[in-house]
């Protein structure tokens, strides 16, 4: 009889995680974006910077390819301007820093990492 009781608790739990939110994603339109076009053949690791000073790494582009990274409002949240560095994952080559750009509440910036 117990086993019986199990399987409508696990679907019940089954369906709560499949119903939960995000709460991040309420509006994705409202989003700040970056897109990095990683023109060289190096996978690189990429860190935002805010005009403040602080860092915070976005994430890995692989060589060759362009990768989309939301930008959470701790990294645009009170920022100017932020740059990107993009760092070869295996110290293969020197770090690449962007020139600055504005911050735009809910805008899609663009930086090409120049091939190495």
């Amino acid at each position: 009889m117990p086993a019986l009781l199990r399987y409508p608790a696990l679907l019940l739990l089954l369906i709560s995680l499949l119903c939960r939110t995000n709460p991040g994603s309420a509006d994705p339109s409202g989003q700040t974006r970056a897109r990095i076009e990683n023109r060289s053949s190096l996978d690189m690791d990429i860190t935002v910077r805010r005009n403040d000073g602080r860092d915070f790494r976005l994430g890995f582009a692989p060589g060759n390819e362009t990768t989309m990274f939301a930008l959470p409002p701790t990294v645009t949240a009170g920022a100017a301007w932020i740059r990107f560095e993009a760092r070869p994952v295996r110290d293969s080559g020197p770090a690449l820093e962007s020139e600055p750009y504005p911050v735009e509440m809910g805008s899609e910036i663009t930086w090409s990492v120049s091939p190495q």
